[in-house]
């Protein structure tokens, strides 16, 4: 059969479309015990709202040969390998918050200073003491959102207790005065939860029936597909328009078909 561009654009519109990588959002659960409270200065929002790039771990595991005489070897899944570590990517605000907020992060996971004393203490820990990991691990989420129906439908992997390994160099210029400054972070993390995990919902319409709930279903998805377009402001250009209205008449014909 030969390939059909109409076919496969309209298959690719009946699901959203592509998705699109800065549609995301970084939240951080609570902030680590002991870190100094900065009234000026909203941690857990500067987390999300200075986050230019992050990474949703991958999973894989780990194989172990099998061999035996006149068979062809074969490979077995042992382990999961831990999903970490992640780097993120964060603007550095001229206040210097954001970077703040890493560096005491990092002193209550290992005090590693002693400032301008010999016994310099913080949350009461000595230099270079390791704190205990329930009080510098948080739980991080990392939300994708779907494109026609941003910010009410999303994928979202929950990072469980998780702490920076690594908080990179800043590095200076004259060349650019216009280059923003940011600061690389790699996370480490204890484990992983998808929203996949917590749902037995499929997204292959194939395989869907035609009862009462599905019925229901395919009218959410039309209503999101209406949200979207409306969000969505006015259309940039003919094609635009054109991708819009095909949008919708896909979203009509699908829900004709099941009422």
């Amino acid at each position: 059969m030969p390939f059909n561009i109409s076919q496969f654009k309209t298959q690719l519109e009946r699901y959203g479309g592509p998705a699109r990588t800065n549609l995301f959002d970084v939240q951080l659960l609570r902030l680590p015990t002991g870190i100094p409270v900065n009234e000026n200065y909203d941690a857990l929002r500067g987390i999300n709202l200075f986050c230019t790039k992050m990474s949703m771990p991958g999973i894989a595991f780990n194989t172990a040969d099998a061999n035996y005489v006149g068979q062809m070897g074969k490979k077995f899944p042992t382990v999961m390998q831990n999903p970490g570590p992640i780097t993120a990517t964060f603007l550095v605000d001229s206040d210097h918050n954001l970077l703040s907020f890493f560096h005491l992060w990092a002193r209550q996971i290992v005090n590693y200073t002693k400032g301008d004393r010999p016994f310099a203490e913080l949350g009461g820990k000595l230099p270079h003491e390791v704190g205990f990991k329930k009080d510098y691990a948080c739980d991080m989420i990392v939300k994708h959102y779907t494109t026609d129906s941003f910010p009410d439908s999303y994928y979202e992997a929950k990072l469980i207790k998780t702490y920076p390994t690594s908080i990179s160099s800043l590095d200076f210029s004259w060349d650019g005065s216009t280059t923003f400054l940011t600061l690389d972070v790699q996370f480490q993390l204890e484990d992983i939860v998808f929203s996949s995990d917590n749902t037995l919902k499929t997204n292959n319409r194939s395989s869907r029936g035609g009862g009462l709930l599905d019925i229901l279903g395919d009218i959410a998805g039309f209503a999101d597909t209406v949200r979207g377009t409306i969000k969505a402001g006015k259309p940039t250009s003919i094609q635009d328009a054109i991708n819009r209205l095909d949008r919708l008449g896909n979203a009509i014909d699908n829900l004709g078909d099941n009422i």
